[in-house]
C-alpha cells in the first residue's frame, strides 16, 4: 500500500531551486506549464509540459527553472509497504533509480493531481485517505504509461492525436467516423487502438473529460446542473447524472451541496 506523506504544487517561482540532496521518499512529479531541469543521479533530465518523472527514495537529485522560463508542476512525496498494492509497485520501482515519460492523457493526470492537492491542502476530515487514493490511481497511471512505451511511435502518435482533438472539442458531439476520417483509419482500428493505448474507448474518454470539466464549473461558477448539462453538449439531464455518477462515484447534486455548505473552494 502506499503511505502519502506530502503533495507540493509549485506556481511559476522565479526563485525555485533545488540543491542536490537525497530524496527522502520516492517522488511523482508531473509538469503542466513550462520547462524545468533536474539532475538526477549525475544525469541531465530536462521535462517539460506532459512529463511525468518519477524518482526512488535516497536517489540524489537537483533542480531548477529552465533558462527560457518558469514552470508549473505537482509532486506527490510517499513510501510503498508491504500488501500486494505495494509489492506490485515496489516491482515496479526497483527496476530503475528514476524514469520519466510523458503523459498521454495528460488532462486527466493534471486534473487528478489538481484534485489532489485540493484534499490536501483542505485537510477535511478522511481527507488523508481520499489523498492516497488519487495518489495511487496515479502512480498506476504513471506505472501505465510507461508499459505503453511498448506501442509503436506511429500507433502513439494517431491516438495522441485523437486525445488531443477530442480534449479541444469535447463540447461538441463527436461521432467514431470522426475521428477514423481525423487519422484516416478504419472505425474499429481507432476504437480498439485507442483503448489498448489509453485503457479506455474514444467515447468514454470523452465522458471523462467532461465530466472533470462539469466538476470544475460546479466548483466554480454559478451554472445550474442543466445549464452544465447542456453547456457540455448533454441533451438529456438524466443522462449527464448517470455518467457523471459512474465516473465521480456520486451525482453532481452532491459537489453541488458541498459547494452551498461551503465545503468546496
Amino acid at each position: 500500500m502506499m503511505e502519502l506523506v506530502s503533495v507540493f504544487i509549485d506556481d511559476m517561482d522565479v526563485d525555485w531551486q533545488k540543491e542536490e540532496s537525497a530524496t527522502l521518499t520516492d517522488m511523482l512529479i508531473l509538469v503542466t506549464h513550462g520547462k524545468v531541469n533536474y539532475v538526477v543521479n549525475n544525469e541531465p533530465v530536462h521535462l517539460e509540459k506532459g512529463d511525468f518523472l518519477y524518482i526512488q527514495q535516497g536517489v540524489m537529485r537537483s533542480g531548477m527553472n529552465a533558462p527560457d522560463g518558469l514552470h508549473v508542476k505537482y509532486s506527490s512525496h510517499f513510501h510503498l509497504h508491504a500488501g500486494k498494492s505495494g509489492q506490485e509497485m515496489k516491482a515496479f520501482t526497483n527496476l530503475e533509480p528514476y524514469r520519466k515519460v510523458k503523459a498521454q492523457q495528460f488532462d486527466y493526470v493534471k486534473q487528478r493531481f489538481s484534485t489532489l492537492a485540493q484534499h490536501w491542502f483542505g485537510q477535511r476530515e478522511h481527507a488523508d485517505i481520499i489523498c492516497t487514493g488519487i495518489a495511487t490511481e496515479l502512480f498506476g497511471y504513471f506505472v501505465q504509461e510507461t508499459s505503453e512505451e511498448r506501442f509503436g511511435f506511429a500507433k502513439l502518435r494517431l491516438m495522441r492525436e485523437v486525445q488531443e482533438y477530442i480534449s479541444a472539442h469535447y463540447r461538441e458531439r463527436i461521432r467514431i467516423e470522426e475521428l477514423s476520417r481525423l487519422v484516416d483509419r478504419a472505425p474499429n482500428y481507432v476504437t480498439q487502438t485507442f483503448k489498448e493505448v489509453t485503457g479506455m474507448t474514444p467515447i468514454t474518454y470523452l465522458h471523462h473529460i467532461r465530466v472533470h470539466a462539469a466538476r470544475d464549473l460546479i466548483l466554480n461558477t454559478r451554472m445550474t446542473i442543466g445549464e452544465i448539462s447542456e453547456y457540455l453538449g448533454y441533451s438529456d439531464q438524466a443522462h449527464f447524472n448517470r455518467v457523471f455518477k459512474k465516473i465521480m462515484g456520486h451525482p453532481p447534486s452532491a459537489v453541488q451541496r458541498e459547494v452551498q455548505r461551503g465545503g468546496l473552494r
